[in-house]
């Protein structure tokens, strides 16, 4: 039976964004596995993983627990004979394709998605310093390079040239059907309702993890601006991170309640667009 692993920095990545092919392989006779650093809750799972692995990734480059996970992937492709490794996030493509450099020789496949390079035009000179010879680097044990941005697709087509596919893909993809089936003005209501949102309120909504690249921030500081020359303004932060009680403090030293409301994750992202005048992207890269 053919065999696929996706290897990601945090299992969250992997359940919000690559279950659908999880699906796709699976439907296609494969056993699936997922390696990664474990951050959902205990009753969560992934679906259409057969075999989960916990890897001690750290998304900081330095970290010696990265080192620890090489190691422990390492062992696992000396026993699991995969057909295909797809890795993803910056840390956890590093990891798998350091692992993988043996297993390449045995006729495995390694795809890298890149979801945006840390190095960009504008981007900090040390993340050109730090991210750009890692990548130069790995990009010898990549057999296929998927990138989601045309400036990272431009730049990988002239710079990595050690990669003989690479390929561009407008984003992780989404499922049109979930947009088809509307809502009527009475269901808005209710969601308005429960949210505390008036009829004439103009909403702005921002789904995306709470750090400091998706650059919330931003976005908090423009509302404080605009709030008393617009007072029915609202700002929908949804998702969880590391910044969440940072944000909260912020918005509650600055009297900001009224006007921005962190709903932390969600799984009615649809019904909250459906009450969104204007949707928000403040992220530093993407």
């Amino acid at each position: 039976m053919k065999k696929v692993l996706f290897v990601a920095s945090v299992a969250g990545h992997i359940k919000n964004f690559h279950t659908p092919y999880l699906k796709l392989f699976k439907d296609k006779g494969y056993t699936t596995y997922v390696a990664a650093n474990w951050t959902l809750k205990e009753n969560e799972k992934i679906d259409f993983c057969d075999n989960f692995i916990q890897l001690p990734i750290e998304r900081k480059p330095f970290s010696l627990k990265n080192i620890k996970a090489i190691c422990k992937l390492k062992k696992l492709l000396k026993v699991e004979k995969f057909d295909l490794i797809h890795c993803h996030t910056p840390m956890g493509s590093v990891v798998a394709r350091l692992s993988a450099k043996s297993s390449r020789k045995k006729g495995t496949k390694v795809v890298y998605t890149a979801h945006g390079f840390h190095f960009y035009k504008g981007a900090p000179l040390k993340n050109w310093i730090i991210y750009y010879p890692v990548e130069k680097i790995c990009s010898r044990w990549t057999d296929c390079l998927i990138t989601i941005t045309n400036e990272d697709y431009k730049f990988a087509k002239k710079h990595f040239k050690n990669i003989k596919k690479i390929e561009h893909v407008n984003g992780v993809g989404m499922n049109a059907k979930r947009l088809e089936k509307g809502l009527t003005e009475s269901e808005k209501n209710d969601i308005r309702e429960n949210l505390k949102i008036k009829s004439d309120d103009i909403v702005f909504s921002y789904v995306a993890e709470l750090n400091s690249n998706k650059n919330q921030m931003l976005l908090i500081h423009i509302i404080e601006r605009l709030k008393d020359s617009y007072p029915n303004i609202k700002l929908l932060l949804i998702g969880n991170g590391p910044l969440k009680e940072r944000y909260k403090e912020y918005i509650d030293e600055n009297n900001l309640n009224e006007f921005i409301k962190l709903l932390g994750k969600r799984n009615d992202i649809n019904e909250l667009l459906s009450i969104t005048d204007i949707y928000m992207a403040s992220s530093k890269r993407e």
